[in-house]
């Protein structure tokens, strides 16, 4: 009779050698497709004991992350292990997290915290955002038990995306030239410090401005067509950390003098078009799956025409009850 390695009592571990590995999936968007190898850079694996205490952690990123059939060796002893991922964190430009000391750092020591300034644009030295941000990812397990039952382990950890691309778009219906630079696009929010599991930490509020600008032309009818010669399109785009539905970001257009265009809670508008995807998703799993939005808002010499507005290509139109 052959024994199982479990069975042997053996500190050495005899000839039950076993190869540990772990696979990383990103399948939580609205393809319910693998993106994995196509959109993470790098990934790094911390593994805490059944205590809580950090024991283990390994990093890898660049081309082998896109080999198929890739997955992450993990040099560890046999044991009952929790594991966090987080991905995109190689220079840790966009976020960072602190430095863990084995069998010291706990799990509430693994925050992620997003790279935010305090001088330069908001006079009260409030927290902002201005540049682009790094796409984030992250996974976590609760309990993982690496046996020594066979010669090989391989664990999948799946990965939720918690950055968002966010797409302005002002179209002037009166064919006159709009200026991007005529306005200042933020959102407020307070999403910029992670827990292990993901969830919220309280943090102070951060203000997101558009990283980038630009001019656009289009038309609607044939009374806008003939005057598509002029910019009448302004464009601006922010990245965002995750939407969580418990919070309130709001979306803020002003004009250059500080009037204020437009002012909408973000997520209620963001899921105005969940049930044409899927109006039996969770509020918050559409949030995830989702990591772009392309809002048009429609102006009038510049007002804004409040009776409809167009996000990821599908038009909403209010109607007076919506409005008040």
């Amino acid at each position: 009779m052959v024994a199982s390695c479990n069975e042997i009592l053996d500190n050495n571990y005899g000839d039950c050698s076993v190869e540990y590995r772990v696979k990383f999936k990103y399948d939580m968007n609205l393809k319910y497709a693998d993106a994995f190898a196509h959109e993470v850079t790098s990934v790094t694996l911390y593994a805490f004991d059944e205590n809580g205490k950090f024991v283990y952690q390994r990093t890898e990123q660049g081309e082998i992350l896109k080999a198929d059939n890739y997955s992450m060796p993990v040099e560890i002893a046999p044991g009952n292990y929790e594991l966090v991922a987080w991905g995109g964190l190689e220079d840790q430009q966009s976020f960072s997290v602190p430095i863990l000391q084995p069998n010291v750092s706990t799990l509430e020591t693994l925050t992620c915290s997003m790279n935010r300034k305090h001088v330069g644009r908001i006079a009260d030295g409030s927290a902002y955002i201005d540049a682009e941000l790094k796409p984030l990812f992250h996974g976590h397990i609760q309990k993982q038990a690496f046996s020594r039952a066979s010669s090989q382990k391989i664990v999948t950890i799946n990965l939720t995306k918690n950055t968002n691309s966010v797409r302005i778009i002002l179209q002037e219906l009166s064919g006159n030239s709009v200026n991007p630079d005529d306005f200042i696009f933020t959102i407020d929010d307070e999403n910029g410090l992670m827990d292990y599991k993901n969830s919220l930490i309280e943090d102070e509020p951060i203000k997101y401005f558009a990283w980038h600008k630009d001019n656009g032309t289009a038309g609607i009818d044939d009374a806008v067509k003939a005057s598509r010669t002029a910019n009448n399109l302004a464009i601006a785009e922010l990245t965002v950390g995750r939407l969580v539905k418990e919070k309130n970001p709001i979306l803020t257009i002003k004009n250059k003098v500080g009037e204020k265009v437009l002012s909408i809670p973000l997520i209620d508008y963001a899921l105005l078009i969940k049930g044409y995807y899927n109006k039996n998703m969770d509020d918050q799993e559409y949030l995830d799956r989702q990591d772009e939005y392309n809002m048009t808002f429609f102006l009038n010499n510049g007002k804004w025409v409040s009776s409809s507005i167009i996000i990821n290509g599908w038009k909403v139109v209010f109607n007076d009850a919506d409005l008040k």
